[in-house]
């Protein structure tokens, strides 16, 4: 299965329950589209955060793509605000390495380089060798029932060509193990990058049938882990990250 990305569609959701995907008009252009995520936030909040909080989402869900320049002008009145958060807003982004100034211009999506990708990986790679080997054989049985659980849930999001949710519960997979692993440092640097992985996993979903290998990639994670097998945890997580790495870079190609 390969998962197409809707820039124009709505996919809302539950923690932990799939509901249908809500699709909208595909001539919707994609300012409106953001309008109507930021309408969904019930005021009174921030505006400089409501528009920081949906241009993100914009961003991680492929809503906003690289290759595209967007007017701070634009967005704020598809917003109907003034142009003032949405200027905070971009600085935020700016600051998080998500997104790029054009002077007189606008805004564009930060492109990942090749290079960037490999730097993710080896530095995901190291974080999650070493939560591996503090948490094998210290799992309790409520938390191999959670991961699998969570493996069970990217099933569903298949099934329901749910590719947001599908990354969602990807992200709390292997977030979970870092957290568990009890080093407070580990899990302050992934959350560091979090964001920065979702883009290149989004884009390995492109690859036809990479969903599937994913959950199959997982299972053997949570096998290797539930044996309490250190060496063939290590390895699972390697070939893992290996295959969706190489599959983020082919879609460069």
């Amino acid at each position: 299965m390969i998962f197409s990305i809707d820039i124009y569609g709505e996919i809302q959701y539950l923690r932990y329950r799939i509901q249908p995907s809500l699709i909208g008009d595909r001539k919707i252009n994609m300012t409106r589209k953001l309008a109507g995520d930021f309408a969904h936030f019930q005021r009174p909040r921030p505006l400089n955060d409501m528009a920081y909080e949906t241009i993100k989402s914009g961003i991680l869900e492929g809503k906003l793509i690289s290759g595209e320049i967007y007017s701070e002008l634009d967005l704020a009145e598809s917003f109907g605000i003034s142009r003032t958060p949405v200027r905070e807003a971009f600085l935020r982004l700016a600051a998080e390495n998500l997104i790029i100034f054009h002077p007189r211009k606008g805004i564009s999506v930060n492109y990942f380089s090749k290079e960037d990708i490999e730097n993710l990986f080896e530095l995901r790679l190291a974080i999650e060798d070493a939560a591996a080997n503090k948490i094998v054989g210290n799992l309790s049985q409520d938390q191999v029932q959670y991961i699998q659980d969570t493996i069970k849930q990217q099933q569903a999001c298949i099934k329901e060509y749910d590719e947001n949710l599908f990354l969602e519960f990807d992200r709390e997979f292997h977030l979970f193990f870092v957290e568990i692993s009890g080093n407070r440092f580990m899990v302050q640097t992934y959350n560091n990058i979090r964001d920065y992985i979702t883009i290149p996993a989004r884009e390995a979903l492109r690859k036809k049938g990479r969903a599937e290998e994913v959950l199959s990639e997982h299972k053997a994670i949570v096998e290797a882990l539930s044996g309490g097998d250190a060496e063939r945890t290590r390895e699972a997580i390697k070939i893992h990250l290996i295959n969706s790495k190489l599959a983020a870079l082919e879609c460069r190609q």
